[in-house]
């Protein structure tokens, strides 16, 4: 006679809501840094040096920090047995280097990273009791990278803030860069109007063979060959065209790569607020219209948004937001032709 026994045994506790949500928020996290060390490359730059007694001896065992002035954030390394230091993996913006050793006095030098820049800062310290201090006014727009053939020209936070765009759109002020022309076999009037890449020429080549990236990543449509995501103009903080035999880690261009680096938040709290109007009313008719005796076409433009940004917890975490809206108004004029017979 065959028995069979049956063992029940307690259902498996589920999981509680908090720990789902915990999880995939330590998920996510990871995630999130997994791609920013991965697309980043491309947008951070980094310095390297070597630091010397006012005899000319190297220094070894100094440190070296790196403090951003918008965040606070440091970078500390010590010079080696040559007295040389690198620092990678550093955020396009404005810094203060300070270098300090044991018997001598400190040296600050304030510096800024361009996307992408391979910047070199030497240092010479005093002795003891004297401090050194270089200040940097301005910053030179053509950098050249002594590590590569590259020529690095960047459009700052000024330039971007206070030079005029008819359509807002941050890629209109490549032109202002060497070597760049406006390129109209492929379209002109802001992105909406471009037909391929960024609408420009770069070092005399097709206007598909530049590369843009938007915060180190690649931001191109391979379809159309045109930028990828368009970015409102108060988002950007500064973007750089690299040119003349730039490293393999571009890759894709043949003209030069445009790389537009995004806004984020500061240790204080900024923001914009704007409204940009265009009306036929304020403009005139062209020269064709006016020959074929055609009136002037009718529309209203509104491109208007916002852009906030500031700490959350100060010299850790930080927020920044933007959004722009565009409406477009208008009449097209219809032309119609009509055959007149002789008979």
């Amino acid at each position: 006679m065959n028995r069979f026994r049956f063992f029940s045994q307690p259902a498996a506790k589920l999981a509680s809501p908090l720990k789902i949500f915990s999880a995939t928020c330590a998920f996510l996290l990871v995630l999130a840094i997994a791609v920013t060390q991965a697309f980043g490359q491309a947008e951070s730059g980094s310095i390297s040096g070597t630091v010397k007694d006012a005899s000319g001896a190297v220094v070894a065992g100094a440190q070296v920090t790196v403090t951003s002035q918008r965040t606070g954030a440091e970078r500390s390394v010590t010079t080696d047995g040559s007295g040389t230091y690198t620092i990678s993996s550093i955020e396009p913006g404005p810094y203060q280097l300070k270098v300090s050793s044991q018997g001598f006095g400190d040296f600050k030098q304030q510096f800024a990273i361009s996307p992408g820049l391979h910047g070199t800062i030497d240092a010479t310290l005093a002795a003891k009791g004297t401090e050194t201090v270089v200040e940097v006014i301005g910053n030179v727009e053509t950098q050249v990278d002594t590590r590569s053939s590259s020529i690095n020209q960047t459009v700052g936070e000024m330039q971007v803030g206070h030079l005029p765009s008819l359509t807002r759109d941050p890629y209109d002020f490549v032109q202002t860069m060497g070597n760049v022309n406006q390129d109209s076999s492929s379209g002109t009037g802001g992105s909406d109007q471009v037909a391929r890449g960024a609408g420009v020429s770069i070092n005399g080549q097709r206007s598909s063979g530049t590369d843009a990236l938007l915060d180190g990543a690649e931001n191109v449509d391979l379809y159309t060959s045109k930028v990828g995501q368009s970015v409102p103009l108060d988002a950007v903080q500064e973007f750089s065209v690299i040119s003349n035999n730039f490293a393999a880690e571009y890759g894709r261009a043949s003209g030069g790569v445009i790389n537009v680096v995004t806004k984020s938040g500061t240790n204080t709290f900024h923001g914009s607020g704007y409204e940009l109007n265009r009306l036929s009313a304020l403009t005139s008719n062209d020269v064709d219209d006016i020959a074929n005796g055609t009136p002037k076409s009718k529309y209203t433009r509104n491109q208007f948004g916002y852009s906030i940004g500031g700490p959350v917890i100060k010299n850790k975490l930080f927020f920044f937001s933007t959004t722009e809206w565009t409406r477009v108004r208008s009449l097209p004029t219809l032309l119609r032709l009509f055959h007149r017979s002789n008979s």
